[in-house]
């Protein structure tokens, strides 16, 4: 996911996410899957950090090399 500098920080992204889940259970989708970094992460920052997906229901599956989540949210 990519917001303009100026629009990060302020909420647009955990509403992006909200959005993501709506979506998903709206076309039937049993699991919603996403790949976010910690916070002080020095790459991949796009993808989104771990404690905003952790706040919208994501678990950890495992991870995916150094630095990336696995996180998966049950929609069913």
């Amino acid at each position: 996911m990519f917001l303009k500098r100026e629009l990060r920080g302020v909420g647009y992204g955990k509403e992006l996410i909200r959005a993501a889940i709506q979506h998903s259970r709206l076309r039937g989708a049993d699991i919603l899957e996403a790949y976010p970094v910690d916070p002080e992460s020095p790459s991949y920052r796009f993808m989104g950090f771990v404690p905003m997906f952790e706040e919208l229901g994501f678990k950890e599956v495992r991870r995916a090399g150094s630095r990336r989540h696995v996180m998966r949210l049950d929609l069913r």
